[in-house]
């Protein structure tokens, strides 16, 4: 078969073609910093990569949850905190107010305080964490507490929410690990049928001051006592969950780590190759344009430019 100009010439531009190509994926890979460029490259790699990276969106989507539950469990801690401090100064008031030396002047103005306490402990049950009620059980949006008052403003019984108030809030926290991130407000407050819920047992106490009734305020006491005894078991078991939440967060940072290094092998280029890749495949760029220009006539050549 007789070789003609025109056989040289395609040859010659298909190998330039060619090498033009792979400069050009080089220079992407340089400008980058990543070996795949498109799925053609290594299309095993980047089924691999695609996985990897599900695999991470989920877990960033773990993180978040496990932010959110931490988020909730911290609060549901503050809340309980603020009612323990509410029930000891209480007690403390209770304790004055049942002295015989106290006046009934005196036992009206401790009822004063008191008055504040309740409205307190109303507020710390309808307590709002990132636009939901705490201690509202599933129902989440309504006001888990509501108050009865009188002409003068004052608390005369609450209730709890009829829907009910202890239904378990569970988000997943990691790979098939569920936590209640929400405490039940009977749990914390009492039942509103029970001697020892915290509003009717305030509400006695601050009446008995009002009116002047030593007994009464004495027999407040033991509730109150055993309201606060009562906050023992949901506080533990929610610094349990903040710390087992905690063990979770390292876990997924370090899972996530070990999959972003997984996906760095794959995608990442490895600059310091890719750079002596393109400095050859320039060079032979540059040769085959030398050769070219011996084996095709000059006159071709001009006519080509």
């Amino acid at each position: 078969m007789r070789v003609t100009n025109t056989m040289l010439v395609n040859q010659a531009v298909a190998a330039m073609q060619s090498a033009l190509a792979r400069i050009g994926l080089s220079q992407a890979r340089m400008a980058t910093g990543r070996q795949l460029q498109s799925p053609a490259d290594d299309p095993a790699g980047q089924a691999a990569a695609t996985r990897i990276q599900s695999r991470l969106d989920a877990m960033a989507q773990l993180k978040r949850q496990a932010q959110g539950a931490q988020s909730m469990l911290t609060a549901d801690d503050q809340a309980m905190a603020q009612l323990r401090e509410i029930l000891a100064r209480a007690d403390e008031l209770a304790v004055s107010g049942a002295s015989d030396g106290k006046s009934a002047a005196d036992r009206t103005a401790i009822a004063s305080e008191v008055n504040g306490l309740l409205e307190e402990t109303v507020g710390a049950a309808n307590t709002l964490e990132d636009s939901r009620y705490l201690f509202g059980g599933r129902e989440t949006l309504t006001a888990p507490m509501t108050v009865t008052r009188d002409a003068a403003g004052n608390i005369t019984a609450a209730a709890w929410n009829p829907r009910g108030v202890d239904g378990a809030v569970t988000v997943e926290v990691d790979e098939g690990v569920m936590m209640q991130t929400n405490v039940g407000g009977t749990a914390v407050f009492g039942a509103a049928t029970d001697p020892t819920f915290v509003p009717t047992l305030l509400i006695s106490l601050r009446d008995a001051l009002v009116s002047n009734d030593a007994t009464g305020v004495r027999n407040v006491i033991d509730g109150l006592k055993s309201a606060e005894s009562r906050l023992a078991d949901p506080s533990a078991a929610v610094g349990g969950r903040l710390r087992q939440i905690d063990q979770t967060l390292a876990n997924l940072d370090t899972k996530t780590t070990g999959a972003q290094a997984a996906l760095s092998a794959i995608l990442d280029a490895d600059v310091g190759r890719v750079a002596t890749e393109l400095s050859q495949q320039q060079l032979m760029y540059q040769a085959s344009l030398s050769a070219a220009a011996q084996a095709i006539q000059p006159s071709l050549l001009e006519f080509l430019k």
